[in-house]
């Protein structure tokens, strides 16, 4: 299943700057501003809406979850 989610439009850019230095409600502590920002700039280039502070948080688990599933050397 695709990933789907909120997007923030694009002529909203100056909302999306602010957004970025806020952590999200519930996000782990072991998630930082400066690793959401990280995300966001490594995977903009690939969508063609801005992402949000919460698709990047969602981007860090997902990729956080397969490297545990992987390194786990067990089949799921």
């Amino acid at each position: 299943m695709p990933f789907m989610s909120r997007r923030i439009p694009i002529k909203d850019r100056t909302a999306v700057e602010d957004a970025r230095s806020i952590v999200p409600a519930g996000t782990p502590d072991w998630i930082t501003a400066e690793l959401i920002e990280a995300t966001i700039r490594v995977w903009q280039p690939y969508y063609a809406e801005l992402l949000s502070p919460e698709e990047a948080v969602t981007m860090i688990q997902s990729v956080g979850r397969l490297y545990q599933a992987l390194s786990s050397g067990s089949p799921p």
